[in-house]
């Protein structure tokens, strides 16, 4: 069921000095527990539900951490459960093709033959102690058309409090006709960042200044997955100096995680000779230019503003007959004109 399949990093520097390897060379859902971090608020929501015995599904775009979290759960729950017996699984229903496939697994896991839900109901009846199933990939069994059967049914078990289900699909929450507690995952919170740098980097030598850590969060637009990239091309950049930011932002155009939407920075720039340059250029320089090339403002207009103010005033005397409120006219227009030619002169 594992999907690991880590990027390696050079093993020796030119000198053949062992070279440290980069601890940031995940690209998978997390199997160790030490390199969990973050997500307090989720684990709450999630273990609040588990104990009140609900059905739980975790939603979010791909690389969100979904696998990484449901993992974390399978291996956490006995504790944070209390109990010590507790047998957890972790399934990715991408590798089944029934419902009865799943049913089949789990029981097995169980020791106990059979395929169905009736075997299964019966099963875990007959269990001392609740099983945890955590369900990874739900959405490639509902687009296949037989996932919802599964979680209905097995949501429908769990309302029987022997088993403690938590499911994981990318995209929306989907329709079921059992009731699920959802949970969101989304970007990481800045706390998070630094605590997942934190978690990584332990026993490296290395650490990223609060600057990085606050640039790693902006360029990956707090995305688990961008994130993890981002960090790694700044590790990288402590051993050869790269350009860490122009290394990330061209790898994450070239190589999208499928599904997840590009961090907006990766819209702001392209490769060039020097590393990254603008793409777009950015709205100050837009805007200056067009005050310089398409609306040069002549010189006679700005002159004959200063008679426009006293024929002003003489219309008003000539309308309303009255002096005080023509001059008051003629201060307030010549006030106005005098500020716009001085803001002329200095720009």
């Amino acid at each position: 069921m594992a999907r690991e399949n880590p990027v390696t990093s050079g093993a020796t520097s030119d000198n053949d000095t062992p070279r440290l390897e980069n601890p940031f060379i995940q690209r998978t859902r997390i199997v160790d527990a030490a390199r969990f971090a973050g997500r307090w608020r989720e684990l709450s929501l999630i273990f609040d539900a588990i104990e009140a015995r609900r059905p739980v599904i975790v939603t979010g775009p791909p690389g969100i951490g979904k696998s990484s979290l449901l993992t974390h759960i399978t291996a956490s729950a006995a504790v944070h459960l209390e109990e010590p017996l507790l047998p957890s699984f972790y399934l990715a229903l991408h590798e089944a093709a029934t419902p009865e496939d799943v049913y089949e697994t789990v029981l097995q896991a169980l020791g106990i033959p059979g395929a169905t839900s009736a075997a299964l109901e019966v099963a875990l009846l007959e269990m001392e102690t609740p099983v945890l199933l955590c369900l990874d990939d739900a959405h490639r069994a509902l687009d296949a058309g037989w996932g919802d059967t599964l979680l209905n049914t097995l949501a429908r078990i769990a309302r029987g409090g022997q088993l403690i289900l938590v499911v994981a699909s990318a995209g929306e929450m989907p329709l079921l006709s059992e009731r699920f507690a959802s949970v969101r995952l989304g970007a990481f919170a800045p706390a998070e960042v630094r605590l997942f740098a934190e978690t990584y980097l332990e026993g490296t030598g290395v650490s990223f200044t609060p600057a990085e850590l606050r640039l790693l969060s902006n360029l990956s637009a707090g995305h688990p997955a961008y994130l993890q990239r981002a960090a790694y091309h700044l590790f990288e950049s402590r051993r050869d100096g790269r350009d860490w930011r122009a290394h990330f932002l061209v790898e994450a155009r070239e190589r999208p995680i499928p599904g997840a939407p590009l961090p907006p920075e990766a819209f702001e720039g392209e490769e060039g000779e020097g590393g990254i340059r603008p793409r777009y250029g950015t709205l100050q320089t837009e805007r200056s230019g067009a005050e310089d090339t398409l609306f040069p403002l002549p010189e006679a207009p700005r002159a004959l503003l200063l008679m426009i103010v006293p024929l002003a005033a003489l219309l008003v005397f000539v309308a309303v007959g009255n002096v005080i409120t023509a001059v008051l006219v003629a201060l307030s227009g010549l006030m106005i004109a005098l500020v716009w030619w001085y803001r002329c002169r200095v720009s």
